[in-house]
């Protein structure tokens, strides 16, 4: 059977009549909130099978899907296109809200200052600088300023997912600076640290900055490749969230499912959470429930067991 953490309630003095009432409170959903990379994809990037037939239960329950992802739409539209999503994505980890076609339905963008911030200190440590650009605004999905190497895993990462790049020299350079979605470098952990901690020192409030293993060919999680990524203050997948439901917007009709650092917010959050169990304990300490292995279909794990509350179809599809 699929193992349960009831996390955040034990901490608060909550009773087992409490927590009864709560799951009983929460029977039917409105909204599910599914991160990608670490939960429903496998560590290949793939979606299995039994994570796909959970995914299209949830649908046929008539809860609305909403895909909410690190990724720009390009670097997943391949993934909706083999689920059939038809609804909107929260993508760039809350920075744009785009369509089922990609379409900006809403954008965050990086204070320019910010970005230039950001690209001394990123420059002068002998990284290359990437620039997420907002797709619907820009003729390319990235930006890339200066003259350092490009690390291998960002080479694979844009040649396998066919993404547009444009090099230029120096920031001034960028034809397109009022529409940066995220700045961020990707190089090994130990060689970012003294970058991480200047920024970290002069954004303080200004700016949001993650610091997290990166995708790799070899490593969906976990990699010493590590990705630094600076967004606008108040982007993340929550506040876009709430963007899109506007008046609609009820948390307790929630639930959501991650496995990183940018789900944090959406797992705080929602009326019920369920973090993967790749996911890093921190991670994990902001969810009601911790479901199985990315590996080993852990997203049609939590979907059978807490929010369609099925475990015959479940065992059966498992």
């Amino acid at each position: 059977m699929p193992r349960r953490q009831v996390g955040r309630f034990w901490g608060c003095g909550m009773g087992l009549s409490d927590v009864v009432w709560w799951l009983i409170m929460h029977e039917r959903w409105d909204v599910l909130v599914v991160d990608l990379d670490g939960t429903l994809l496998c560590g290949m990037g793939k979606v299995s099978d039994a994570n796909r037939k959970s995914y299209d239960a949830v649908k046929d329950a008539g809860i609305e899907v909403v895909i909410a992802t690190g990724r720009c739409f390009s670097e997943c539209e391949h993934i909706l296109k083999e689920i059939d999503h038809d609804g909107v994505v929260i993508v760039a980890g809350g920075a744009q809200l785009c369509d089922a076609r990609g379409n900006a339905i809403q954008s965050e963008p990086l204070d320019e200052e910010i970005v230039r911030e950001v690209a001394k200190h990123i420059l002068d440590g002998d990284h290359r600088l990437l620039l997420l650009k907002d797709g619907s605004a820009c003729d390319t999905q990235y930006v890339l300023v200066g003259d350092a190497p490009l690390h291998h895993a960002s080479t694979w990462w844009f040649e396998s997912l066919g993404i547009t790049l444009l090099e230029v020299a120096t920031i001034d350079e960028d034809p397109w600076p009022k529409h940066t979605l995220r700045a961020g470098a990707v190089a090994e952990q130990r060689n970012l640290k003294q970058q991480v901690s200047a920024l970290a020192k002069q954004l303080q409030s200004r700016a949001k900055m993650q610091h997290w293993s990166a995708v790799t060919c070899s490593e969906a999680t976990g990699s010493e490749t590590h990705l630094l990524e600076i967004f606008g203050f108040a982007v993340n997948k929550w506040t876009m969230l709430q963007k899109h439901l506007g008046k609609n917007f009820d948390p307790q009709r929630i639930v959501a499912i991650g496995d990183g650092l940018n789900d944090i917010e959406v797992l705080q959050e929602a009326g019920r959470s369920i973090a993967m169990s790749n996911a890093n304990d921190f991670v994990q300490s902001h969810a009601d429930f911790i479901s199985g292995h990315h590996d080993e279909h852990g997203f049609a794990e939590a979907m059978y067991t807490w929010v369609l509350e099925n475990n015959t179809f479940l065992e059966r599809t498992l």
